[in-house]
């Protein structure tokens, strides 16, 4: 359960918590899986614990090859070019108007077997801004921060693979206070979640945290 310390030091920070306590002591509500996936409950949001599943594949390969080879995603993402980094398991694509948008993942490690709990519990409470929320018509969990003065949002797809899409313009960060991050949140997160959307409605069709 989450302390009540911890709760308040998450709102003084700025963070977006959803709920009370109460609601983060038990497990979210939510269908059983299936396919095409389940809408999950929009209170999942105010719940620590979730009922997710690792079953399905991993959705991003470690590679640019999704954008090389399906011209869906190249359209629909207006890619310029693309050069994967294999330190971070990204690939950055740099769209024709000069936008770069990393999508990557992080992949489960001996040091983090399970990346996905930290995400959506706020482990790291250096975080200027953190908001849950659920995406694509409310099928998957999924928690957007701010980092290098842009957006990144995590996605759970139901493997043990966390889905990250981001825009990060990088520069002077300046002022970086809660409310710096949260204004830099309410202007390039919107964006980032519309480019998430589109990546999973071209590469998971009927797909959800809980598809079966």
């Amino acid at each position: 359960m989450r302390s009540r310390s911890i709760t308040a030091l998450l709102a003084a920070l700025g963070f977006a918590v959803a709920g009370s306590t109460v609601a983060g002591c038990g497990v979210a509500p939510a269908p059983a899986p299936g396919k095409p996936a389940p809408a999950l409950p929009a209170d999942s949001v105010a719940y620590d614990r979730l009922p997710v599943i690792t079953t399905r594949a991993p959705l991003f390969p470690n590679s640019c090859a999704q954008f090389e080879q399906n011209p869906q995603l190249r359209s629909a993402f207006d890619v310029g070019s693309t050069l994967f980094d294999p330190y971070g398991s990204v690939c950055v694509v740099t769209r024709q108007d000069g936008v770069q948008v990393e999508v990557g993942a992080m992949n489960p490690t001996d040091r983090l077997p399970d990346p996905w709990t930290g995400t959506w519990g706020a482990y790291s409470y250096t975080l200027q801004h953190f908001r849950r929320s659920l995406v694509q018509d409310n099928h998957y969990y999924a928690v957007s921060t701010v980092e290098n003065n842009g957006c990144v949002y995590s996605v759970n797809t139901g493997s043990s693979q966390v889905l990250q899409v981001a825009v990060k313009p990088g520069g002077d960060p300046g002022d970086y206070t809660p409310e710096h991050g949260r204004e830099i949140g309410d202007k390039t997160c919107p964006g980032v979640q519309q480019l998430a959307e589109t990546y999973l409605k071209i590469v998971d069709p009927g797909g959800g945290s809980l598809a079966g």
